[in-house]
This record gives C-alpha cells, sequence and structure tokens, in this order.
C-alpha cells in the first residue's frame, strides 16, 4: 500500500495533487464520495480499504486529517475519491465515467445546529490560512539562509556532479514521458509528516542528499528536473513544503531510482544505496557552523512549529462539528454501503 497527501499546504496557499494523481483515462472507473460527515468517510474509507487486503492501493491523505480521502486500486484502475476539504476534485474530473456515489441519506440538520457548523467551519479555515501565512515567513527565512550560502557554492562541481549523474543514471529510455507531483510530506497537525516508508519501496536505488539547509540539495534536484524535463524523461516530484515548484524528492520511475534531499524533517527509514554530502559542494565547509545561519534555522523551526500548531488548532474545529453531528451519524449504513461498492467492484 503507498501513501501519499492528496493536498498540502504550502507558502502560497492549499496545493492539491489530484491533477496529477488522476490520470484520465477513459477507462479508469472513477467513483466520486458524497454526502456524510467528516467521521462518516473515515469510516466509509477504513472498511473499504479492508475489503481490498491484497490489492495493489494508494491511498491518499489530506493535511489536516490522518484518515484518507481516496484511494486508487491498481489492479481494477478504479479511483475512489471523496468530494470534500481541500484536494479540488469536482474541476478535474469529468467525461462519462465519473460516477457519483452517496454513502449516506441527505440529513436535515436544524437551523442552529447547521450556523454552528458553519462558523466552525470558518474559523477552522481560518487557522489553515493562519499556517500558510506562517509558512511564507518562514519560507522567507529560508531564503535569507540560502543567501548566505549562495558565495560558498563551488558551482564547477555542482555541474559536473548532475552531468555524471544524468549521463550515468537518466539514460533514454522508449518511454517518454513528463513530470508529475505527489505529496510525500506535509505540515500536518502532528508535525512535518512523510510517507517516505512506503514510497521508495519499489525503488532499487535511493540517492540521499544530506542536506540540513536544503540550499545545496535543492539546486542540484532543480538542475536534474530540468534536464528529465528537456529530455522528456518520466519523473515524479514531491515538492518542498515551502514552494510548489522546488523539488525535494524525484523519483524516475522508468529507471527504478530516486533522489532526495534529506533534513531533520525529513529522514529516510533505511539505509539509502548512496549518499551525497554537501560539504563537497562548497567553497569553504565554515559555514556550516555559522552563528548567523544557526539563528535563521532555529526561527524557521520555529515558524514550523507555529505552522502546525495553527493546522492543529484548525483540526480541533473540525472535531467540534464533527461531535455536533453524531447524533445524525449512521457508521452502520456507512460499512454496508464500502461493503456493497467492494463486492460491485470485485464482481
Amino acid at each position: 500500500m503507498k501513501k501519499y497527501f492528496s493536498s498540502a499546504i504550502y507558502d502560497g496557499g492549499y496545493l492539491s495533487a489530484y491533477n496529477t494523481i488522476y490520470k484520465k483515462n477513459t477507462n479508469s472507473r472513477v467513483f466520486i464520495i458524497h454526502n456524510g460527515s467528516d467521521f462518516e468517510r473515515a469510516v466509509f474509507f477504513k472498511q473499504l480499504i479492508k475489503n481490498f487486503k491484497g490489492y495493489n492501493i494508494s491511498v491518499f491523505n489530506p493535511f489536516y486529517d490522518e484518515s484518507p480521502d481516496g484511494v486508487y486500486i491498481e489492479n481494477l484502475d478504479t479511483y475512489i475519491i471523496s468530494d470534500s476539504g481541500f484536494s479540488q476534485i469536482s474541476p478535474i474530473l469529468s467525461g462519462i465515467w465519473e460516477k457519483y456515489y452517496p454513502i449516506t441519506k441527505d440529513k436535515n440538520y436544524p437551523l442552529d445546529l447547521r450556523r454552528e457548523i458553519l462558523v466552525l467551519k470558518a474559523k477552522e479555515n481560518n487557522c489553515y490560512k493562519n499556517a500558510w501565512n506562517v509558512l511564507k515567513s518562514a519560507s522567507h527565512i529560508k531564503e535569507k539562509i540560502h543567501t548566505e550560502f549562495s558565495p560558498f557554492l563551488n558551482d564547477e562541481k555542482v555541474i559536473n556532479y548532475v552531468r555524471r549523474f544524468c549521463s550515468r543514471t537518466l539514460k533514454s529510455t522508449n518511454a517518454k514521458g513528463y513530470g508529475t507531483i505527489r505529496l510525500l510530506s506535509s505540515p500536518t497537525p502532528l508535525g512535518i509528516h512523510t510517507h517516505y516508508d512506503t514510497v521508495f519501496e519499489s525503488c532499487e536505488t535511493v540517492i540521499n542528499i544530506d542536506d540540513s539547509f536544503g540550499f545545496v540539495g535543492s539546486i542540484i534536484l532543480g538542475i536534474i528536473k530540468d534536464f528529465a524535463t528537456s529530455e522528456k524523461i518520466s519523473f515524479i516530484m514531491n515538492p518542498s513544503y515551502f514552494a510548489k515548484d522546488i523539488p525535494q524528492t524525484l523519483i524516475f520511475p522508468n529507471h527504478s531510482l530516486a533522489i532526495t534531499v534529506c533534513d531533520e524533517n525529513h529522514k529516510l527509514p533505511f539505509e539509502p544505496q548512496e549518499k551525497v554530502t554537501v560539504s563537497r559542494f562548497l567553497t569553504s565547509d565554515s559555514i556550516l557552523s555559522s552563528k548567523k545561519v544557526d539563528a535563521l534555522l532555529s526561527i524557521e523551526n520555529r515558524l514550523l512549529e507555529d505552522c502546525v500548531l495553527h493546522i492543529y488548532e484548525g483540526r480541533d474545529f473540525r472535531f467540534k462539528y464533527n461531535n455536533l453531528c453524531k447524533g445524525y451519524e449512521d457508521s452502520y449504513e456507512v460499512i454496508e454501503r464500502a461493503d456493497e461498492l467492494a463486492q460491485r467492484l470485485t464482481n
């Protein structure tokens, strides 16, 4: 089972990955889940995944919750996706294969309850807006750190490394492709979380660029990404949580290869086949112990903690309005609907 985030918060607001997760294949079966509270949707997907044990499944989690809001069943070429939250599903799905699948009956909430839910949802959204504003501030601090590093970068060594890397590992294949985005890491209510443990297992070679400051690693991956784009080599990019255009990881499925930048928040759960140290690309490694850089890094980390706190507060409002709806929820009906859909797809 592979896990991805369907959406994330970055310094520009909300980022949805469904426009690259969904392949827009007219032969795919697509079920858009609607109706039901967040709690009922969580129960639905938990039961659904249980029914497809043994299948090749990709699970999509929103940044604000640990429970799935979508799955892709590779064996059946079927998407089952929740049309809620910040993933912005509906605008990108169109065609005769689109199917709406209600998991519960429409509920007639009392007027006072509906008002209270709207107020709590507005507060939740405001928390997420605060989170991305804090992340924007953290991004500015990251830029200052990179400015400190710039004079120490050995451009020639970086170019030579990338040239050797591309000629050694990214040989042309008959299959021409393009780049897509997968969100493998995101700020969540529980901190900066990664799905590295389930994604890299299909890669024979994983190269780890150990870079606590992100500057050298982002430059190397940026140049490799540009090369792959120009040569039409298929790659999957996991963007940095600061900006959607800066890669944190590049995966080359046709080459069974991944190259990733690791720092305090992004660590591999296994030993990579190759490690790259950033000091080899610097004219002097004195910058690595700079007190000014350490101070900036401390501010950045504090801002990241604030971002996580805002997301946690947002989820707290979500829990509050879920609790308001508990008397109207029917988990037994939802489980039956999940079993019914699973039976329908496997028959």
